[in-house]
């Protein structure tokens, strides 16, 4: 098939598409870094070429007709197609490579996951990149991000990785000079450490207090940080307490980094997943990380503290998730 008998210019099909999408010829010279003369005499040769025109001007914007607005869904679909094909073959000539995203709080969750795979396969690189307050990307340089919440992103398929839990948590030092915590309102006479989050869904301590039945009324007692990783070395070096989740404390419970200040936990309502692309296939090499971390041991808290004994009492705390794992299949 002659496709060129009744294909513009691909210069002319891209700016027919930015002119549409953006509704003037300046905004699409910009788009496409070319002259406002540019679009327009891309323009005149896209509609000189099917012999019809595809837009009209009103009120000082570009408007599409009917045969434009055929015209323009048609370019973007095939634009869409080509697109998408493109990115796959350029993350497989990536194979060796990948990216993971995740939010700051997180970053010490992700920080070993590296290390262990490229062990197993030392001819792998993976990067990862933290999001500071906001939701981690799935820019077009990242493969896959790990997410709290409860996996209903839109466009992104979620594997659910462990359900959160947050429990009180302190460094062994601190934790020795106030003595033992029998209950939740005896945190209120102590230093509380908290961190600004602008995703609510992560819990502050009002909340925590309420899912006990404590009553807080005005502001509570101790510093604020900017985030959740800055508060955490804090209650590491004894400064307070901190609220720990278990994909951010659970690790420096584990090493004797921070101890447990009471036995009960409670669900913070949503769960880590890691998520990808529903539309775009991870390379090989992605697919492999993607279920080496799904296979790895869940974390879970397991060290409370009590100042009475010669060494902190492990805690039988299996909280691993009934939903099944589906394997992420990598593409060739």
């Amino acid at each position: 098939m002659k496709y060129w008998e009744h294909i513009p210019p691909v210069q002319a099909m891209l700016a027919v598409e930015a002119t549409a999408r953006l509704g003037s010829f300046s905004k699409a010279a910009s788009d496409l870094n070319v002259t406002q003369a540019a679009i327009r005499h891309l323009m005149a040769q896209a509609e000189d070429f099917l012999c019809t025109a595809l837009f009209v001007r009103q009120a000082r914007r570009l408007q599409l007709i009917c045969e434009g607005r055929r015209y323009v869904d048609a370019i973007v679909s095939g634009l869409n197609i080509i697109w998408l094909e493109g990115e796959s073959l350029q993350r497989a000539s990536k194979s060796d490579t990948l990216t993971v995203s995740c939010n700051l709080g997180y970053a010490n969750y992700l920080a070993s996951a590296p290390k262990k795979f490229q062990d197993l396969h030392p001819n792998v690189t993976v990067n990862v990149v933290t999001a500071y307050q906001e939701l981690p990307t799935l820019a077009k340089d990242i493969d896959m991000s790990v997410r709290f919440g409860n996996g209903g992103w839109p466009e992104c398929t979620s594997h659910l990785l462990f359900a959160e839990e947050i429990v009180p948590v302190a460094s062994a030092s601190y934790a020795k000079s106030i003595g033992r915590i029998e209950s939740p309102e005896e945190l209120l006479k102590l230093t509380l450490l908290h961190a600004r989050a602008d995703d609510k869904t992560w819990f502050n301590w009002k909340q925590w207090f309420r899912r006990f039945g404590v009553t807080v009324s005005g502001g509570l007692p101790g510093p604020v940080f900017d985030n959740h990783l800055m508060m955490m070395q804090a209650a590491r070096a004894g400064g307070g307490i901190a609220l720990g989740w278990i994909g951010t404390a659970s690790e420096q419970v584990r090493r004797g980094q921070l101890v447990e200040l009471l036995p009960e936990k409670i669900a913070a309502g949503g769960g880590v997943y890691l998520v990808s692309r529903a539309e775009t296939a991870l390379n090989k090499t992605a697919a492999l990380f993607a279920n080496w971390l799904m296979s790895m041991p869940r974390p879970t808290f397991g060290i409370s503290w009590n100042p009475r004994a010669e060494s902190s009492v492990p805690i039988d705390h299996d909280q691993r998730s009934e939903l099944p794992i589906h394997d992420f299949v990598g593409r060739e």
